[in-house]
């Protein structure tokens, strides 16, 4: 309520891109009475609900749209909190919650805190269909859909930041804002067409150098596999890396990860090569087996990935007024961590409390949005980046510089010790699942000397093992996990070797493209 006593008109929003972070930003402004304007390139999913949203959706401005994604606890511990129809339309689409750390650890040990590790497993299609029904159910979003924003539209006074008023589409249309979110993902062009105008975003960036090959299947009726043991099947070759994720409807997806400078490897994005090494790889290979997966479609590559970071208030100043960047926009990881749909949500979630708060006060809207979000996205990038790094060091063999190795010690402990010790240390394991699904700060893990101690020890058993040889699971893991997939495979320690897997794929090469 204003001075005057009259309620304050709500502000008119354009949203850019309607993906996760846009569809969930839009929901949330429209919840709290904001007319909203989403615009988006692709079209809208297919009308017949029958139809599996994964094959019949048209979404080529979402290159990963067809690629694996982790749903993590923080995702649908948000869905709950802000947007619990959106849970209840999964749910109702026979989507299923689960808790694997809950599965692996006897009831008897389990906490009421353990709760907070509960994950939605769905395909990105799945998901993103649920928060779009969501809403379209809303009277206050308006879909441009197929819509093409090429510009924004600026108050061109001297004086002060730039202000953003509104946003040019492709066929000559202009939109008119009091605020626009650019929820365009990744490669959203909002950066640099506020460089045109002078307003330069401050950015960091690092290339993650790999490139995933993927490739999605259903279980048959009479897979032998435990299913839900996907969720842990992941490990690491001399030329490849390998992870599962679990999907929506019984699908699953295999990912490969490799260099992009490896020439051995790039043939992985053809089906022939791709399943020539996954069968290749023990660990793999029963998951693919047709006795107990059918593919759901062909490999799905994706390159081109670098963890991002852009920065719209600088020193305590907003770079722009009148624009608030969501999700990948502000801050992309490397999509293996599974953190991206979780930090659009957080975004957007934050950008409609600042709007609700601030209105039309453009300035401090800026900064308060940028106070809810700015400390975490520069932890998750961070933790993005030196997880990379840390790949990277490894996989090429590079000595690590000195002003890195504290770092990589760190690192060292999270991803081989503390993931080891999952299976040997309770509270080692709920470390590991508290930074896996975003339930706690990125940053603080080992926040705490036993906690170190204990990746420390784990450390320890793990180089004292026989290379390659499976964790033993402690009495307190149930007996549901699989042997298979009981550990991680060391770097480098297990399974073919580069040369086997060059080999493999160089006999699977139809002749006419040798």
């Amino acid at each position: 309520m204003s001075e005057s006593g009259e309620t304050p008109t709500a502000p008119r929003v354009v949203v850019l891109g309607g993906g996760i972070a846009g569809l969930a930003a839009a929901v949330a402004l429209a919840g709290r009475g904001c007319p909203v304007t989403l615009v988006e390139r692709d079209p809208p999913p297919p009308d017949d609900r029958d139809q599996d949203p994964f094959l019949a959706w048209r979404r080529r401005g979402v290159p990963q749209f067809r690629l694996p994604h982790g749903f993590s606890a923080r995702a649908r511990s948000l869905l709950a909190a802000h947007a619990p129809d959106v849970l209840e339309r999964l749910k109702a689409d026979g989507i299923e919650e689960i808790n694997v750390f809950k599965q692996l650890v006897a009831p008897e040990l389990w906490r009421p805190s353990d709760d907070e590790f509960t994950v939605v497993w769905a395909r990105r299609s799945a998901f993103e269909l649920s928060l779009r029904r969501s809403a379209e159910a809303e009277a206050g979003i308006r879909f441009l859909c197929p819509a093409v924003a090429s510009g924004l539209r600026f108050d061109r006074s001297p004086a002060g930041p730039r202000r953003v008023t509104g946003v040019r589409l492709s066929d000559g249309r202009e939109l008119e804002a009091d605020l626009v979110l650019d929820c365009g993902g990744r490669r959203s062009p909002v950066s640099r067409w506020l460089a045109a105008e002078g307003a330069h975003v401050h950015t960091d960036i690092q290339d993650c150098q790999t490139v995933y090959h993927s490739r999605y299947y259903r279980f048959t009726p009479s897979c032998s596999m435990p299913r839900t043991a996907v969720a842990i099947l992941r490990g690491e070759l001399e030329s490849v890396m390998f992870l599962g994720f679990p999907g929506d409807h019984d699908t699953f997806a295999i990912c490969l990860e490799a260099r992009p400078d490896d020439p051995d490897m790039r043939p992985l994005r053809h089906t022939w090569a791709w399943e020539a090494v996954a069968r290749g790889i023990p660990e793999v290979e029963p998951w693919i087996d047709p006795a107990n997966a059918t593919p759901v479609a062909e490999v799905q590559t994706m390159g081109g990935h670098h963890n991002v970071r852009r920065r719209y208030v600088v020193d305590g100043a907003p770079v722009v007024l009148g624009l608030l960047p969501v999700g990948d926009a502000m801050c992309t990881t490397n999509p293996a961590y599974g953190w991206g749909a979780s930090m659009a949500l957080t975004h957007a979630f934050a950008a409609a409390e600042a709007v609700a708060r601030h209105g039309s006060d453009l300035s401090a809207l800026a900064l308060a949005y940028d106070a809810a979000t700015s400390a975490e996205a520069d932890a998750v990038y961070r933790e993005s980046a030196a997880m990379d790094r840390a790949r990277i060091y490894r996989s090429t063999g590079q000595e690590v510089p000195e002003h890195d190795r504290a770092e990589m010690e760190r690192q060292h402990l999270i991803a081989e010790s503390l993931a080891a010790g999952v299976f040997a240390d309770l509270e080692l394991g709920r470390a590991f699942c508290r930074r896996v699904n975003l339930a706690g700060p990125a940053d603080v893990v080992l926040d705490n000397p036993d906690l170190v101690e204990g990746a420390r020890k784990a450390r320890d058993r793990l180089t004292a093992a026989t290379s390659g040889a499976p964790v033993a699971a402690p009495a307190a893991v149930s007996a549901t996990v699989p042997a298979p997939v009981s550990a991680t495979v060391p770097a480098g320690k297990a399974g073919p070797t580069r040369e086997e897997l060059r080999a493999l794929v160089l006999a699977a090469r139809p002749r006419s493209t040798a």
